[in-house]
Formats: structure tokens, sequence, C-alpha cells
């Protein structure tokens, strides 16, 4: 006959010669010195997660490698808040000899500083530079500082926000250190475009940048084409003048320009700092920069301006039929600087249709010489027609 025999903690203490009450049985914690991670899935998708400072952001998307199309980040994250610490590709188990088989992305982002900005990951076949991607994967990202027992005696109060919009292009403002300036722009990200920031733009030791979020309308569930608000801000540093450049465009267009840009300067303080490295030495300073406007009956004229000062050409057209302003010949860049392509449709309150609008393109002069601005308003797909618009300008750059 066999006999089972059941030992229970206290009679195996005992026969070890240990007593049960002195028996400690540790549970199994998570390193404290190790970094907490937040983990997001493909179900998160256009959720707002919240992490501190110091701790780690694993995002997890699924696809498969074996169809040539794989998920790579774009455009809208900001440095200063989130650094990148790498991806890779993990596929999952199978049997032995089964192929097609897919996997899963993972991000993995460490949290730098407080503040705001996004993710924003595109599934495409890398080869395929010109088309969107396949698949659109944004999470935003709230960072805050670790709390504090207590703040320090000397903390000085939060700045004021200067909150700014379209309108508010080309503007001068003025700010103090601690202050945030808040830019908020009309974007649609289902068309493939999204703002982001022209890079060199603005000098970090005046202004830092906080990176974008986007937050579409309100809409009823299932809509699609809905589009929304990118909201940018960025925090005052230290006495000086900088710029804000964010351009409108689709990520994977590389050689394109914006369809739309949006430029403010900004002086920290009040305060005027010198020239900017890479600028031209013999620009004159802002304050003294004149603003020369030009229509579509200017056409054949020819301008003569100073250096730092900008011409801006105002020219009608119709994007509904088609039409759209191209330039014929690529203009001088060592001369004129492009800052602005901008179209905007005319006020419709009565939503009517085919209603169009102006182009609004915006050169600076850097330096001494003479460039010639040759455009023409057309249907792209008909370079020979006999109804296209050519418009062309000579302007003079004086010292």
């Amino acid at each position: 006959m066999k006999h089972t025999m059941i030992l229970t903690a206290a009679t195996v203490f005992a026969a070890l010669g240990l007593a049960a009450a002195d028996t400690v049985l540790e549970p199994n914690l998570p390193d404290p010195d190790e970094p907490v991670e937040i983990r997001v899935t493909s179900g998160d998708a256009n959720k707002e997660i919240k992490a501190k400072v110091g701790e780690i952001i694993v995002i997890e998307v699924e696809g498969n490698a074996t169809t040539g199309y794989s998920w790579d980040e774009m455009p809208g994250r900001s440095d200063s808040v989130l650094e990148s610490q790498g991806h890779e590709y993990k596929m999952q188990d199978f049997p032995v000899g089964m192929v097609g088989v897919g996997g899963k992305a993972v991000f993995r982002y460490r949290v730098k500083a407080p503040g705001k900005t996004e993710i924003v990951l595109g599934y495409a076949r890398p080869w395929e530079k010109d088309k969107p991607p396949e698949q659109m994967f944004n999470v935003k990202i709230v960072a805050e500082a670790v709390p504090a027992s207590a703040a320090p005696a000397d903390a000085k109060p939060a700045g004021k926000t200067v909150e700014l919009g379209r309108d508010d292009d080309g503007k001068t403002v003025t700010v103090r250190p601690g202050d945030v300036v808040c830019v908020k722009l009309r974007s649609n990200r289902t068309t493939g475009y999204s703002w982001a920031e022209v890079k060199g733009k603005t000098d970090a030791k005046v202004l830092k940048s906080d990176g974008g979020e986007y937050k579409v309308d309100e809409h009823p569930a299932g809509m699609v084409g809905v589009g929304g608000n990118e909201v940018w801000t960025f925090t005052a540093l230290a006495a000086g003048r900088t710029e804000i450049v964010l351009g409108y465009a689709r990520p994977w267009e590389k050689d394109k320009e914006p369809a739309q840009t949006f430029k403010v300067t900004v002086v920290v303080d009040g305060a005027v700092a010198p020239a900017q490295a890479g600028e031209t030495k013999d620009a004159g300073p802002a304050k003294e920069a004149k603003e020369f406007t030009l229509g579509d009956k200017d056409s054949g004229k020819t301008l003569e301006v100073r250096v730092g000062d900008s011409v801006k050409l105002v020219l009608e057209t119709n994007p509904t039929t088609g039409f759209s302003w191209n330039k014929i010949e690529d203009v001088d860049k060592s001369i004129l600087k492009l800052e602005k392509n901008d179209y905007r449709q005319n006020a419709n309150p009565g939503r009517m249709v085919g209603v169009g609008g102006n182009t609004t393109i915006v050169y600076r002069a850097i330096k001494a010489g003479s460039a010639k601005i040759d455009l023409v308003d057309m249907q792209p797909w008909e370079p020979d027609s006999e109804f296209k618009t050519e418009y062309s300008v000579t302007v003079k750059v004086l010292p």
C-alpha cells in the first residue's frame, strides 16, 4: 500500500529546527532603483498619457515586417520633454516553417522635463516616399515634475501665457523669462498634413520648445475627416531675440515646401539681441526693416529694397478649379529667402462652393544683388494651357 505524506509548513520548519513564527517570506517587489515603465498599446491611440520626469514610456504597436511595412516616428515630439531610447521589432512566436508572421514594434522614451508633447508614428513602406502612411498612431504626453516635499522659499511665481493664433502671423511679441508663448493653429491630420517646427529658427538659449499637441474637434462617433487644432508652447528662458517658425506639410514629402507657414518674432525681457549666428552680417536691425506689398497688377515691375526688407506678393487664385501659383524658375536663395507661402480663401459666410481667395508669398532680402520672381497660376497637369497666368517682378536689393 502506498502512503501519501502531507507536510504542513509548521512540520517542515520543525523538521529543520526552525520556528515558523521566525520565518518571513519576502514578496517579489520591483526594484526601487529601476524607473517606472508606462506601457501604451495600439488601443491607446489618441489618448492622453500622464507621466513623471524619470519614468519610461513604452509603446507597443502591432505590425508585420514581412509585408515591407514598418512603424517609424514622425515629427511632433519635443526632444526637451521626451528623449527617445530607440525602438525594436519583436516577432511573435510561430511554428517552424510558418511564413508571414507579424509582431510588434516597441518604442521607448524617457521623460526628461515637465511639458506637453505628443508621439506620432506612421506605418509605411520606407521606399514609398511620396505615399502617406497606411496607418497613423499618436498619443498625447503630459509630463509632470516629481512632487517635492515643499517649494523653495524663494520660488518665483509662474509666468504669464501669451496666446497667439493665425492672425498673429508676422508679428513681434515681447515677453519675460518664465513666460509661455502658446501658438494655436487649425489643422486636419486626416489629410496627412500637420504642423512642425522649422529647424534652426528658434534659439534654444532664448526660447525652449515644449512641443505641440493635436486636439481634434468634438464630433459624432464614427465621423471621419474631422479637423482640429494644434497647440505649440514655448517657454522664455533668457533675454534675447529669436523666431518661432512652423510649417504645415506632409512629413513624408521631404522635398516640398510647406503648404502654409507661421512665423512670429519673440523678444524676451524687452531686450533686442545681436544678430544670431548664421544671419547675414549686413542685415539691418529688425526695427528698420520695411515690407513692400505687390498685387496682381504689379507684374513686370522692378522693386528696390534694402537688406532686411520683405517683399510680399498677394495674388488671386482659386484652388477649387485646380489652379495654383507655382514657381517657373527657382529664385536666387542667396539674395531672397522665402518666408511664407500661404493660401487663404475669401470670406464665405454662406458656405458657397467654388469660392476663391489669395495666395500670399513673402520673401526677405538677405544680401545685396538682383533676383527675379517668376510665377505662373495654372493647373499643374495642363502646363501648356492658354488659360494660365504668368507673373514676374524683379527685386533689386541695396546694401
